[in-house]
């Protein structure tokens, strides 16, 4: 819009541009001028602004922390605007003669502002001069204060919700999809995808890649700010034989559900799959950004794989995952921020659970890793109470699901890549980090789901899955275990006949890292952990009447009964269920479980089962007495350990008689109870 005075005429009159009504002041060649100009500098604003600038400029307005990025683009713009349409064009057409009728128009203008300054506005600025003068200073001054602060100071101040993801979208079919297959022809598929690969992946080839899952994460998530400029990503996945479907959905899942901003990158870790359906996985990645396929050249296992995925990363943080996972709404988020907050901490998500026939998305309740002597690992539940997004202390790691900084990932050593194909890393990652001054958090604000299978579906190569565990944990076990070393072997006596290879290189590394001693481990981490020092009693618990001993046979989970069995020689196989801890807290330990007995009235002469229970050290249902007189007395009911028919392998309470049913004898007494009976 522009103003004028039409000769003494005192009127104002007004004219918009492109419109058949001119300004009456104007002559038409000074109306073609001005639109010459103004495309000119429609044109160079246009230019200056991409769509991504505009796009940003225009979401600052529902975003308080974008102010200052919205602020930063209006001022580039203006900047480039002035200076640049000045360089750039203005002084390239000064003596374009096309343009004489724009400097009419611009010189006449100016002499109608100069009329008007001197007539009204000049005396204004006169009298009020020191405020104007002051009120420009303090604003120029915060606006100069503002700026700086938002290029140099505040990036990390930008708060902004965790990235929900895509939601809805039509959805994705891999290349195997079937839209109509009969019952009879299910069942076989189902069958033939089960013993494939452990897991229906003909139910998986029926569900989009990219469907929608539950938000699981813990009460309070959603309403979590985190900075901006938190590091990008390289997100590293190993698969072996993987089915393509599964493959592609862990793909699009952190496609989908990752802000671009934070992904570097995606590298698919082929470990030489050999299964003729991967064969497409080139063309279907080829659809998709950030993502790309490396090959091993020979079978390697998931510890080389990883590393030669890692040699391959760019981003500042290195995430790896399963080749069977689904990332959910705001996962990555958490992990990236407690990196950022700390390069030493190595956070993990929560894992939800994918049932792997229906393929049923689960919630898992927030959890953190432990493990028992035998090296099982194992979930403990972590009760959270008032703030429900707290990060959790994890003693260990699944080893599965992990974020981690890539330069500290390097100077603590890696893997030990003399470890073979899968099993045991995790531990050995676990020690490793707590001991040499990290932390390993679980995050109930990130969540991912994994296929949870009963059994590998591939082979070990020479070696059997068995062996090629214990070999992996004895190498852990021999650089980080100290004094602590017979306990394991107490409980997996094979794993002393293996071979474990050199490993002065990791002993070596423990000592330039300056390391902590696993005793400071135990003590911090896993007070309940019981070890020798924290014993009574261990070993076989033998009972004198039949001779036979106290067997959980193979039994682990809550409730199950505890019998017994003929005692066995170490190294046969099942020993390991006879093995048990007498604590110094009275508990009589196997595994994660205790002996656990559940007594309403002892005097009610009916049968009074015992159990195998979590132990939850509270004492109660799960504290006995080893008397003088080789009796196991639980101390809530005063009742004792009992055995009857040996053709009948049940271990029962029942009233104390000093009886030879009742009396057992440990295989190693540390230090005799004080129980008086």
């Amino acid at each position: 819009e522009s103003r004028g005075y039409q000769g003494n005429d005192k009127s104002e009159n007004r004219g918009h541009h492109g419109n058949d009504q001119s300004e009456p002041c104007m002559t038409q060649e000074e109306r073609i001028a001005e639109d010459h100009v103004t495309s000119l500098l429609t044109d160079h604003v246009t230019s200056v602004l991409d769509g991504k600038q505009m796009e940003e400029a225009a979401k600052a307005v529902t975003d308080i922390s974008m102010i200052c990025r919205a602020l930063r683009v209006l001022f580039v713009m203006q900047v480039s605007v002035v200076f640049q349409c000045l360089k750039r064009k203005a002084i390239k057409y000064t003596n374009n003669e096309q343009l004489r009728p724009a400097r009419v128009f611009v010189k006449k203008q100016y002499g109608i502002f100069s009329k008007h300054y001197s007539n009204t506005i000049k005396p204004h600025i006169k009298t009020h001069a020191k405020f104007l003068w002051g009120a420009g200073i303090v604003l120029t001054s915060w606006t100069v204060f503002f700026i700086l602060y938002c290029q140099f100071f505040a990036e990390s101040d930008f708060l902004e919700r965790s990235f929900v993801g895509v939601t809805k979208a039509s959805p994705i079919y891999g290349p195997f999809y079937k839209r109509h297959v009969s019952s009879k022809e299910k069942v076989a598929l189902k069958e033939a995808s089960m013993k494939e690969h452990r897991f229906n992946s003909f139910l998986s080839n029926q569900l989009p890649v990219n469907r929608d899952i539950p938000d699981t994460r813990s009460e309070g998530c959603s309403s979590l700010m985190y900075p901006h400029n938190l590091p990008e990503a390289s997100i590293i996945v190993v698969f072996h034989n993987e089915a393509l479907t599964v493959l592609l959905r862990t793909v699009h899942s952190i496609l989908n559900r990752t802000p671009p901003r934070l992904l570097r990158e995606i590298i698919l870790v082929d470990d030489y799959s050999e299964h003729e359906e991967l064969a497409t996985l080139d063309a279907e990645i080829a659809k998709l950004p950030k993502t790309r396929h490396v090959r091993m050249e020979k079978r390697s296992g998931l510890i080389k794989a990883r590393l030669f995925g890692a040699a391959r990363a760019s981003g500042e943080v290195m995430i790896f995952l399963d080749s069977h996972c689904e990332c959910n709404a705001g996962w990555i988020e958490p992990l990236l921020w407690e990196v950022k907050k700390d390069r030493r901490t190595v956070p993990s998500p929560i894992i939800d659970v994918i049932q792997y026939e229906e393929f049923e998305y689960r919630q898992a309740v927030p959890q953190v890793g432990a493990f028992d002597w035998s090296f099982n690992f194992y979930w403990q539940v972590k009760e959270q109470e008032g703030n429900q997004t707290t990060p959790l202390i994890a003693p260990v790691m699944a080893g599965g699901l992990f974020a981690i900084d890539k330069d500290y990932f390097e100077e603590i050593g890696t893997y030990d890549t003399e470890m073979n194909i899968w099993g045991g890393e995790n531990m050995e990652m676990s020690f490793r980090v707590w001991m040499c001054g990290g932390r390993l958090l679980s995050l109930p604000c990130s969540r991912v789901g994994h296929i949870f299978r009963d059994r590998a579906p591939y082979s070990f190569g020479d070696q059997s899955l068995t062996m090629t565990l214990y070999r992996n944990y004895a190498r852990a076990v021999e650089v980080w275990l100290d004094d602590h070393k017979a306990l394991f072997y107490r409980f997996v006596p094979l794993a002393k006949d293996v071979d474990v290879g050199d490993i002065s290189s990791r002993v070596a590394l423990r000592k330039k890292l300056n390391c902590k001693s696993f005793d400071w481990y135990l003590d911090n981490l896993l007070p309940s952990l019981p070890t020798e020092k924290r014993l009574l009693a261990s070993g076989q618990i033998r009972n004198a009447k039949i001779n036979q001993c106290v067997d959980t046979l193979g039994m682990r989970k809550a409730n199950d009964t505890v019998s017994h069995y003929r005692c066995l020689p170490t190294r046969e196989p099942g020993y390991t269920n006879q093995v048990w801890m007498y604590s110094k807290r009275y508990e009589l330990v196997s595994l994660e479980n205790c002996l656990d007995a559940s007594v309403e009235d002892p005097d009610d002469l009916s049968f009074k089962r015992v159990a195998l229970y979590p132990c939850h050290g509270y004492g109660g249902n799960q504290k006995w007495h080893y008397s003088a007189t080789q009796q196991l007395i639980h101390e809530p009911s005063q009742l004792c350990l009992s055995v009857g028919d040996p053709r009948k392998p049940k271990l029962f309470l029942d009233k104390c008689s000093g009886a030879a049913h009742q009396m057992f004898t440990f295989t190693n007494i540390y230090i005799r109870d004080d129980f008086d009976f």
